[in-house]
């Protein structure tokens, strides 16, 4: 349904943020067996999803979005982005009323399900709930230095292929975990993933035995399916001595 980059970097072009690296470069590609904690549930019995940043300018064309244009997670089949009109205009403001913008309705849909996004003009905006204002959901401007890539639970920072949306009632916030499927995982960057994550974000559709995987845009997400091969269970493992480095002091 999706077809994968071809591109193996980083696709980081839209924040210009050169100096923020994406995933250190490991020493050695493949699993160590030692290193990985205990498992939160039998092989293959947690569902794994995606999630990334909604960039206003790749909405700035009102005509329906192709296959290769980025869009949100949900499936137009879950009367998603293809139910919303591509001429509509909405406007965003924050919770007190100031006004942020005029955005397509498209992008304002897609904003409110990624949760964070970037606006045309650089800011970082994320998702404040919903409030009585313009398109009824309201969002707040971050600052950069500290929410480069959006905010998740608690004020934690999203970093691109280490964070991960989870349900706090079954994983703490903040807590590192293991996946191995993700072990060995060859990055858009060319640099491999160690499996290690950690839970710093929720979700009001991430529900029980879900994860959410923050990829930081919709073409990332595309060449990860094809690196993945198509996975889409997982084995989550907790108290992994490797993935002790992502832990809060």
């Amino acid at each position: 349904m999706l077809l994968a980059s071809t591109v193996a970097r980083a696709d980081d072009s839209k924040l210009a943020k050169e100096d923020v690296p994406l995933q250190p470069t490991s020493m050695q590609r493949g699993k160590d067996k030692t290193c990985c904690g205990y498992p939160l549930v039998d092989e293959l019995q947690w569902a794994l999803r995606f999630y990334w940043l909604a960039f206003e300018n790749d909405y700035d064309d009102v005509q329906p979005p192709n296959p290769t244009q980025p869009k949100s997670g949900a499936a137009s089949s879950k009367g998603g982005v293809s139910k919303v009109s591509p001429t509509t205009f909405v406007e965003l403001y924050t919770p007190e009323g100031y006004y942020f913008g005029r955005v397509p309705e498209r992008y304002a849909w897609s904003l409110r399900l990624e949760g964070s996004g970037i606006m045309r003009d650089g800011r970082v905006i994320n998702y404040t709930g919903k409030c009585p204002y313009g398109y009824g959901t309201c969002f707040e401007q971050l600052d950069i230095a500290e929410h480069p890539f959006g905010r998740g639970n608690k004020g934690r920072p999203l970093i691109p292929f280490k964070s991960v949306a989870i349900d706090p009632r079954l994983v703490p916030i903040g807590e590192p975990l293991y996946i191995p499927e993700f072990d060995g995982l060859v990055l858009p960057d060319g640099s491999i993933h160690d499996g290690c994550v950690r839970a710093d974000d929720t979700g009001g559709g991430i529900k029980k035995r879900k994860m959410d995987f923050f990829v930081v845009t919709y073409g990332n997400f595309r060449f990860l399916l094809d690196e993945l091969e198509n996975v889409t269970w997982i084995t989550p493992h907790i108290q992994a001595p490797r993935c002790e480095y992502l832990r809060d002091l």
